[in-house]
């Protein structure tokens, strides 16, 4: 789907209105966008979604990072709403402008699902496993959590995170045990790391076995214990600050809408948001936030009980007197 131009237009001109209308879409604006960057980069994203409309349509096929969709594989939107229905619940967008196809990609033993993703005009597409066209669950898979957890990637884009963009996106699985441990790996890298300790410590043991016996085999035990140990560590105090800043956020919006907002965050701001000491810090925080970025005016406006608050009360002394 693309955007509306009446929205970029109002964008462009600094409609606070057309911006919470974009968040509610899953759109949020970075900490270095003006308006009219935003508004230029919704225009380069439906030139993106209009090339992938015509290609299909003309040949039938589009090839991207090696990988070629059909129009015959697109993911229905009823299946889409399946993520919609968890991204709304817990975080209040639903994005509706990223197109999804059934692929297997090839070496794709364990392969459930991804998200394909573009700078500078953050262009999106969705693959999911052709397994999922017919059923809900593949392996250790669901199809919805699947779903909702890269639409969480897709609308986070422009913030570019590292340190809690896993966690975020993990906050959409469905038992504890996930929200709080499925973003261990936060990258490649650390996903080799522990591949790579894993698998010196299996050959170390058949070399014990097969060929060298006097072989110190407690050394790739102890390297694949500190491996553990460091991504457990990091976690645990990943996901200490992740709560602190989301305990902070309390003294600013209601309960109910904290993890909306923090999904909203930067790796910066929630940083930040972990060491405010009081709720004048908190204040003062976001009103400099506010200056400097129009993605905390959306989140003021949006979720903040004052702003609610305000509304009422505006809208208490727009009434007319009771005869």
């Amino acid at each position: 789907m693309l955007i509306e131009e009446e929205l970029i237009a109002g964008i462009a001109a600094g409609d606070l209105e057309a911006f919470a209308a974009l968040d509610q879409r899953g759109i949020f604006c970075a900490d270095h966008e003006s308006a009219q960057d935003l508004a230029e980069r919704l225009q380069l994203l439906n030139q993106r979604t209009a090339e992938l409309n015509r290609a299909l349509a003309d040949s039938g096929a589009y090839t991207v990072e090696g990988i070629t969709v059909h129009p015959d594989e697109q993911i229905p939107p009823e299946l889409f709403r399946e993520g919609h229905a968890i991204t709304a619940e817990l975080f209040h967008f639903e994005v509706d402008w990223v197109q999804g196809f059934f692929i297997d990609p090839h070496f794709s033993l364990f392969f459930g699902g991804g998200a394909f993703c573009f700078f500078p005009d953050f262009f999106a597409l969705f693959i999911i496993r052709r397994s999922f066209r017919d059923q809900p669950r593949w392996l250790f898979y669901q199809r919805r959590e699947l779903l909702a957890h890269e639409l969480c990637h897709v609308a986070r884009l422009s913030f570019e995170a590292r340190l809690f963009e896993e966690i975020c996106a993990y906050q959409t699985a469905f038992t504890r045990f996930r929200r709080y441990f499925g973003g261990i790996f936060q990258s490649q890298r650390d996903s080799f790391l522990f591949l790579g300790a894993t698998t010196l410590l299996f050959a170390s043991q058949l070399c014990q076995t097969f060929v060298w016996p006097e072989l110190p085999g407690w050394f790739f035990w102890l390297l694949f214990a500190l491996t553990i140990g460091w991504l457990l560590l990091r976690q645990k105090h990943l996901m200490d600050v992740f709560g602190r800043a989301k305990r902070h956020l309390a003294w600013l919006f209601p309960a109910e809408h904290c993890l909306a907002v923090l999904c909203r965050c930067s790796d910066r701001d929630i940083l930040d948001l972990s060491q405010l000491p009081d709720q004048d810090s908190a204040f003062t925080w976001l009103q400099r936030r506010c200056r400097d970025t129009w993605r905390w005016k959306v989140n003021t406006l949006r979720f903040s009980r004052f702003a609610a608050a305000a509304a009422n009360q505006t809208k208490n002394n727009a009434a007319p007197d009771s005869p």
